[in-house]
Parts: C-alpha cells; structure tokens; sequence
C-alpha cells in the first residue's frame, strides 16, 4: 500500500513539473540583443577576398607547370600527377560569400542596414568584379562550368553546364554592369585589396576586362578586339604604381603564403628552364628572383666573372633530393609574412598592348617597340634590378616580335601561376619540354573534373562531354586555338 502511495506522489509531481514547464515563457533570454540580424557585409567581403591570395595568386600548379620553380624530393605536379580537381570550394566559399552581399544589398528589406558597410552600389559593384575574376580562374582551369542553374539549392540540384564562349560572355556583361553601378558613395568596408577606393576597382574590372579579351583573340577576335579598346579607353594598370597587389597580414591566418612554405622545409626550387633561359640572356632578374645556392654551383656560367655560378636551376619533375644544391625563391618572397603578391602588373599590361598592338588593334599611340621595351622595364623594376642594368638589358634585347613578347611575358609573370599557364597555353611560346620524369609526357591544358561531378551529375557531365570533349588534362579549352 505505502508502495502504491509513493508511485502516486511521484506521478502527481511529475504532472506537475511537465505543466509547470509548458506555462513557462521565458520571453527573449536567449536572444543576444548585441548580434547582428543580417550577415555583416564587410565580413563577407573580407572572407571572399582571402581566397585571392590564398588560392589564385600563389597556387602552384601554374608555376610548376610553366617551369618557373621545380619541386624538391616530392614530385607530383611537375610530374603531371593530379589528373582531377574539385571546385566545389569556390561554389560554397568565396563566390556564395560575394552572392550574398549582392543579396542584401539588393532586398529592399536588408539594403537599408547594409549601408553601414558602404554604399550599396558599390557594394554590389565589387563583388561582381571578383565575382568574374574568380570565374576567370574558374573557367580557364576546367573550361565549361555549372553557372546559370547553379547556387539555386533544390531547383536545379543538378546544374546544366555553361559552355566556356558563354561564360566569357557572362563576365563581360557582369563587369560592364559593375562599371555602371560605381558612384561617390562610400566604398566597401572589410576590402582587403584596395581598401574601398572604387577608382582603383575601376582599374582593377578594365585589367581584367582587357586579360579576358586578349585571352579569347584567337577565338573570337572582333569581341576580343572591341572589348580590349574599350578597356584601354576607360583606364588600365599604366605603371608600377598602379600594379594591383594583394595585401598579406602579419598573423599567422592572414600571412603570405610563401612564407609558410618556407617556414620550416623546402619543396620548391628554381627550375633549370627559367635559370637557364635567363643566364642565356644576361637578364639580371636572375639575380632576384632568387638566392645563390648554398651548397651548389655550375660551370656553365654566362655572367661577367662567372657571378652567377650560385644561381643554379634543377631538373624539371625530377626527384631533387639535396635541395640546397640549387637556387630557392627569393627571401623578399619567402621570408616576409606581409608580403604583397602581384593580382595584375603594369609589366603584364604593357606586353598585352604591345601584342594588340602586333594585331592592329587601337591602344593609342605607343608602338609595339616602345610597350615592349617598356614591359620589360617595369618587370625589372618591380623587382628591384637597378636602372643601368636596366638600360644594359633593354638595349640589347630590341626585337618585338609575339615570340619575344610572349618570352618577356612568361618572365614578367614569374610567380603568378593561374596567369603564366594561362597565357603559355594561349600563345603556346616559350617552347617548354615536358617533364620526362611523367607517365604522360605532355604539360596539361587544363584540369579534369572531380570524380564526383559523373557520380553526382551524369546526364550534365555526359553532355559536357560531347561540347567540350574528352575530360582529361589534354583537351583543350575554347580560347586555346594554338
């Protein structure tokens, strides 16, 4: 009885705690009065922007396979090794960051607030710039991409593929749009890159403007012609002033890259190709784009009293275990964790004129002579080579034919790998021998899909297939018509 009495109690409580907590309204206790409601877009914008340091500037596959640097003891790029690449990162990571600030900034409900972090305009106009540079980087590694049903969740969970004529096609107008929008209103807050100066981003969309129209001349020259006058008109990257860099941090989540690599082993080199092509030319770039060996040396020297003995390459795609044997990349490089890493160069901007300028095309009243002889310079000046070694140079190397143009340009391009691969297999020049050391001795011109887009996308990556051609690292893209 006293059992039955007891199991009663403990019912009658128990009704009385789960009807206690039933009436209880704890109002808004677990609200934080001090978070924000929205997504901040500075934040956004901050986050969008690290991946162009990151992963586009200083990503290696470009560098490895145009033979600027070598790899040390590990091999694998030089060697052609990664056969597929996924770009899911790009979807979910910084283009979903730049869709959203063009979200808020667009809903009548959120614009208002996000003005806090710029004018809206402007807002908008940046991410559309970076929006087709990262694209750009995109589209010039796999070719044809999902886009015009992607980022839109269970409508189109299994996106089409744009053909890569019609994303080039989309970034244009997307970089005419953001032009348009440019006003006096403030600037972003949270960018990175040009801190909020929208004449620089002026800049920065007519240089890239112009590199995609140079890039698809040999696929549809009169677009590329009309699209890379009006760039020139509307105002490029003119000196090394202009030269749009990218901004590392001292910390160690903002530092350069190189840096990092550095840091504690040494995996890359200074390539026998490039060594060799600038000890050929007595170009004093030699000397700055990296360090004398420690442990090695050559007997093949070319320099005035042998000064560049110290300045030894390796063996592309070889196995390079006693890395102090050769040249490493510069410490104003490696060694500098605030480093500023070239996006686009004056350099650059000069040997693209003065190619246009070999096509007939309208970049004002320069001739192909004087654009080369200026790219070269202001490569060398960026990198500190000294005014009469400068003029020493220059004065020798006078020819400006598109092999000369296309060799200064693969120079001035050391380090920027997404651009130097891009361009190599655009102009097909300089001539580099593939590395013996791969099972497929032929330098990829491009990246294959992830093994995931046929398993999660077939009836789209079979039709790819037929467009586009065989998913491999040897089928060329759109543009590539050499």
């Amino acid at each position: 009885m006293k059992k039955t009495i007891k199991n009663i109690a403990l019912l009658i409580c128990i009704s009385i705690f789960y009807s206690s907590c039933d009436s209880i309204d704890f109002g808004d206790i677990n609200d934080n009065p001090n978070g924000p409601t929205i997504a901040v877009t500075s934040q956004l914008l901050t986050s969008a922007q690290t991946s162009v340091g990151n992963d586009v500037v200083t990503s290696m596959r470009g560098i490895l396979y145009t033979q600027q640097l070598s790899e040390g003891q590990y091999p694998g790029d030089s060697r052609y090794e990664s056969l597929t690449s996924n770009y899911n990162f790009w979807y979910t990571g910084p283009i979903q960051n730049l869709n959203e600030i063009i979200k808020i900034n667009t809903d009548e409900d959120l614009k208002d607030a996000a003005v806090a972090f710029g004018g809206n305009n402007n807002q908008i106009a940046v991410a559309k710039i970076l929006r087709s540079y990262y694209l750009q980087f995109m589209t010039d590694r796999w070719g044809a991409l999902p886009w015009t049903e992607a980022f839109q969740g269970i409508t189109f969970p299994q996106p089409k593929f744009d053909s890569q004529e019609d994303l080039y096609t989309y970034m244009f107008a997307e970089i005419e749009e953001a032009l348009g929008l440019i006003n006096l209103e403030a600037g972003p807050a949270g960018d990175i890159i040009l801190n909020g100066d929208m004449d620089r981003w002026k800049m920065f969309a007519n240089t890239l403007k112009m590199t995609m129209a140079l890039r698809i001349s040999d696929a549809n020259a009169t677009l590329a012609k009309t699209k890379f006058e009006q760039a020139i008109a509307a105002g490029v990257i003119t000196s090394n002033a202009d030269n749009i860099l990218f901004n590392f941090g001292t910390d160690d989540n903002s530092d350069n890259p190189w840096e990092d690599r550095f840091e504690s082993r040494v995996d890359y080199l200074l390539s026998k190709t490039l060594a060799e092509s600038l000890r050929s030319n007595l170009d004093p770039r030699l000397f700055k784009f990296v360090e004398p060996s420690r442990d090695g040396s050559t007997t093949a020297t070319n320099f005035p009293g042998g000064i560049d003995a110290k300045y030894v390459g390796a063996d592309h795609g070889a196995a390079n275990g006693n890395v102090q044997d050769f040249s490493l990349p510069t410490t104003t490089v490696t060694g500098v964790q605030n480093y500023k890493s070239p996006i686009y160069t004056s350099a650059q901007v000069k040997f693209a004129m003065a190619e246009a300028k070999l096509k007939g095309w309208n970049v004002g009243s320069s001739t192909t002579a004087s654009l080369f002889k200026q790219g070269i310079e202001d490569s060398m000046s960026f990198w500190g080579v000294s005014q009469a070694d400068i003029d020493a140079y220059t004065a020798t190397h006078t020819i400006s034919t598109l092999e000369k143009i296309a060799y200064e340009k693969w120079v001035a391009l050391y380090l920027n790998g997404p651009e130097a691969w891009a361009e190599w297999r655009r102009l097909d020049m300089p001539v580099l021998i593939p590395s013996t050391s791969a099972i497929d001795q032929r330098i990829p011109v491009r990246d294959a899909y992830d093994t995931s887009v046929a398993d999660n996308n077939p009836v789209n990556y079979a039709a790819v297939l037929v467009s586009q051609g065989p998913d491999d690292l040897h089928t060329k893209l759109w543009w590539d018509k050499k």
